[in-house]
């Protein structure tokens, strides 16, 4: 119960009016008990207190005046909003949220108040509530950058990746902060050219941001550019030696580089300054399984997996774990380790993010689309491109051996290979322009909409190149394999190197993989979706070889490994090219030309290996034998490919 007023309060409370009058709070700082504590103190003049100590940066005593205004005119809404705001800044968004919530419709749609609740929303990770609530703020005030990070910063969570990065690129004068989730966001997007622009604009105003650098050799490596990745990495870490974050991405680099005597030196500094950081705590377990030190890598991930209840600070390192379980050979320990990386992966990504029947329709829709008798019409495109010129694209499914024959191909000197850039995605996406749905939208399109296309793709990829004249240019995106139909049309003249591997291999390695989620790696979350993928990919491009009649040559990833000469040279014949003997060096060439983003990395930097030949047959055996549900799901296209034999499909049948 709050007390009588003393004898003194009358003089308080005139000395309280007096610096309201004069919008000083000081002379009255040592009288806030009283105040408070007095019945004779009006909610009014606490509120304006309480104001006055928000404005001159004391939060703190803010609050606590405010909130006794509260407590004596429960109903004003002055009050609660600005006690929200208030609370927001000492950063209490939940309290923020529960004061507002309370309020009519009418005033939470006001766009102040809209944009408190709608940052304090973002702040509890409640996206789907703050979006709403941000947007209607950003209608008052179309250039707060503030309201626009967050909302980017919401949209980005939500998946709504495009709109996210529209929200970003409103800001007319972007800070450090919002031009690294801005160039994040791009990179998410496959744009990492434009990443680098963003990043580039921020170091020319502020060079000495060591974020920025940190970021732009992200940018760089994305772009295949190890020389200025490295540089980047170490003017962050110059610029601020006790980040290890910054530390860690040097790390990062000299790990796909394959130099791991200097990346383990530097995640141990990342370490040193941080303990807790995720990326090193991964790349110190990776780097030991890569140095032949796996027992102690499963060590270290299952003491830090006991500290980390985040799901997605989990699934990194369970998929690490797993990975190092593997090579110690215990699978049934690496399937579990396996199989809650990909829940916890699921758990940590928004549930728009993701979705394989999205891609399963697609795929039924181009099947549909060939069985209703479409064809490619190659008129009205122009003159076609001949001998080197004519496209090459190089697919396959992930982890099929795709990434060894890229960097094999590329070591020779006519070739050049883009890897995995998404060049026929952004062309697929230019239907759009045109009205256009994709499929269906093939069978409508005119010779001047396919020659854009063409156009489009061209200058896209001559963007990411500068070969020298009669270099073969190869296109290496595995899954392009699902998108044959649409190449044929643009590209009549287009070859395909397909890259087979044993499928079962395929669907139990991309299992195994920490991809990012979009709707095509959503199905390696489950051995049976990436199954059901693999069989729908392989059919419908098995239909459309059949009724396109698709130019391509076959290879398989364990003939690259049993005898590369022999498996690469009729593919070099296919391209008009001969073998080399410095073709066998692959690695060392991938160690300066790597992308250094792929899964397989790593592997390609080193001489050919045979560790994962059969890998899924250990598999097979352990309990539930998930393994054997695949290879029956997948007998006819294992026979196809000449991985088996007869009907039978047990782990011990015979293969080709």
């Amino acid at each position: 119960m709050a007390r009588s007023p003393g004898p003194n309060a009358r003089a308080v409370l005139q000395r309280a009016e007096r610096a309201v009058s004069d919008r000083d709070p000081l002379p009255v700082r040592a009288d806030h008990r009283i105040l408070i504590g007095s019945r004779a103190t009006p909610a009014p003049l606490l509120y304006r207190l309480g104001i006055l100590e928000a404005e001159a940066g004391r939060a703190d005593l803010a609050v606590s005046l405010i909130e006794a205004a509260r407590l004596r005119a429960p109903g004003d809404p002055n009050i609660l909003i600005n006690l929200a705001q208030i609370t927001l800044a000492t950063g209490d968004a939940a309290r923020a949220i529960a004061l507002l919530t309370p309020l009519p419709e009418e005033l939470r749609r006001n766009p102040a108040v809209a944009r408190i609740e709608g940052i304090a929303h973002a702040s509890v990770g409640d996206h789907e509530a703050a979006v709403p609530r941000l947007d209607l703020a950003r209608r008052a005030a179309p250039d707060d950058p503030v309201l626009l990070n967050n909302l980017g910063v919401c949209l980005r969570a939500l998946g709504r990746m495009r709109e996210a990065v529209a929200a970003f690129e409103r800001v007319r004068a972007p800070g450090v902060e919002l031009r690294i989730n801005l160039s994040g966001l791009l990179m998410q997007l496959d744009q990492a050219e434009r990443a680098r622009a963003v990043l580039a604009d921020g170091l020319s105003e502020t060079p000495e941001a060591a974020a920025l650098h940190r970021q732009l050799a992200l940018a760089a490596r994305a772009l295949s550019q190890p020389v200025p990745a490295e540089r980047a990495a170490r003017r962050a870490v110059l610029l601020e030696p006790g980040v290890a974050a910054h530390a860690a991405v040097v790390a990062d680099l000299a790990e796909n580089r394959a130099d791991l005597e200097r990346a383990r030196s530097w995640v141990e500094r990342a370490l040193s300054l941080d303990p807790s950081t995720t990326s090193g705590r991964l790349l110190k377990a990776r780097i030991l399984r890569r140095l032949k030190k796996s027992e102690q890598a499963v060590v270290l991930a299952r003491n830090w997996l006991e500290t980390e209840s985040e799901p997605a600070r989990r699934y990194p390192l369970l998929f690490e774990l797993g990975q190092a379980l593997d090579t110690l050979n215990r699978p049934a320990e690496a399937y579990a380790s396996f199989a809650a990386a990909n829940v916890a992966q699921r758990d940590a990504t928004p549930a728009r993010i993701g979705d394989a029947d999205r891609i399963l329709d697609q795929i039924r829709a181009l099947d549909a689309l060939l069985d209703g008798g479409w064809r490619a019409q190659p008129d009205g495109i122009g003159e076609r491109l001949v001998g080197a010129d004519a496209p090459v694209f190089l697919v396959g499914f992930p982890r099929s051996g795709t990434t060894l024959l890229d960097q094999v191909l590329d070591a020779h000197p006519d070739i050049t290979v883009i890897e995995e850039r998404p060049l026929i995605p952004e062309t697929i996406a230019r239907l759009g322009e045109f009205g256009k749905h994709y499929p269906e939208g093939l069978e409508s399109l005119t010779g001047s909409e396919i020659k854009n296309l063409r156009d489009h793709y061209l200058a896209a990829r001559n963007r990411l190149i500068d070969p020298s004249p009669g270099t073969i240019v190869i296109d290496k995106m595995p899954l392009n394999l699902a998108h044959a139909a649409l190449i044929r049309q643009v590209f009549p003249e287009a070859r395909f190197i397909l890259s087979l591997r044993d499928p079962c291999d395929v669907v139990l390695s991309c299992f195994m993989q920490a991809f990012q989620l979009n709707d095509w790696m959503a199905a390696f979350l489950s051995l049976d979706r990436a199954a059901e993928l693999y069989a729908a990919v392989f059919g419908h491009w098995e239909r459309a070889c059949e009724t396109l009649t698709l130019p391509h040559v076959r290879i398989r990833y364990e003939d690259m490994v049993a005898d590369l000469e022999a498996a690469v040279t009729p593919v070099l014949g296919f391209l008009g090219l001969q073998w080399r003997v410095d073709l066998a060096r692959f690695h060392d060439h991938a160690r300066t030309r790597t992308r250094l983003a792929t899964p397989s990395a790593g592997q390609v930097t080193r001489p050919i290996y045979t560790d994962a030949l059969a890998r899924w047959r250990r598999y097979a055996e352990i309990e539930g034998a998930p393994m054997r549900a695949v290879a029956g799901r997948l007998a006819e296209e294992r026979r196809r490919y000449g991985y088996l034999e007869g009907p039978d499909t047990s782990p011990n049948g015979s293969d080709g």
